[in-house]
């Protein structure tokens, strides 16, 4: 068996009957040295599809399979969010962007283009550093800290403009502060002359899933509107949330 197919037969091993497995467990039904079994089960914990049982009795599945198997009954995730980048979009005139995450980096998953002449423009599937940016940032703040370890670890802190954060103790203050705050911002960070707002989209389990933001060039970040972009893009990520909720409360 190749790793990917010993990873999807572990997960298969989980049922009603058995809701969690011991290494042991798991070595020994897929005879596989208890060693490598540990090394399979590591890899789908890191990714959050299975995770420790309470008491440390063992593994059963993660929020992440838990995800996947919903949204066999719910929208996607851009459906839900367009109405709310819609409304932004149409009411400030500016860039609406919804982002997700793909391995350790950031990605475009919809936008909805302002009026404007002069705005920052995105491309869809573009992909970026979760360190530089609001939406990023948004995001970034919110995964756990063994997935934080990791994109520090495979994808560092690269430096884009002067105003990159590229110190790992600053960036730990400034997720901490995003976490308090509710939303995220950014000063040219990964393009000069601009300034980002973006809000955390979390599914019913509490995972962050994605976030919601704009990025306008800096003349128009003067600070009233800066508030009003914060609570619009606050508002619009806490709706989204409970869009995702609602759904999945009807799907139940």
């Amino acid at each position: 068996m190749n790793t990917l197919e010993k990873c999807v037969r572990i997960l298969t091993l989980f049922s009603e009957a058995t809701p969690v497995l011991e290494v042991a467990e798991i070595a020994e039904r897929l005879q596989l040295p208890r060693s490598t079994a540990y090394r399979y089960i590591s890899a789908l914990k890191a990714h959050n599809f299975i995770e420790e049982a309470p008491g440390g009795s063992g593994y059963r599945l993660g929020g992440r399979i838990l995800e996947l198997a919903a949204t066999m009954a719910r929208k996607p995730l851009r459906e839900v969010a367009l109405p709310h980048m819609e409304r932004i979009a149409r009411e400030t005139g500016e860039t609406a962007l919804l982002c997700g995450l793909r391995e350790r980096v950031g990605v475009c998953l919809e936008k909805v283009d302002g009026t404007h002449a002069l705005r920052v423009s995105y491309e869809l599937g573009e992909t970026y550093p979760l360190h530089a940016g609001a939406t990023g940032k948004a995001i970034f703040a919110h995964l756990s800290a063994e997935e934080r370890q990791a994109v520090l670890r495979d994808v560092g802190l690269p430096r884009f403009t002067d105003t990159t954060i590229t110190s790992p103790g600053n960036l730990k203050k400034e997720l901490d502060k995003i976490r308090k705050l509710g939303y995220a911002e950014s000063h040219g960070e990964t393009i000069m002359g601009t300034h980002g707002i973006a809000a955390p989209i979390f599914s019913p389990s509490g995972r962050v899933v994605g976030s919601i933001g704009v990025s306008v060039p800096k003349l128009r970040a003067e600070e009233d509107n800066r508030q009003r972009l914060i609570r619009l893009v606050v508002d619009a990520a806490s709706r989204i949330t409970q869009g995702l909720a609602t759904q999945e409360a009807r799907a139940g």
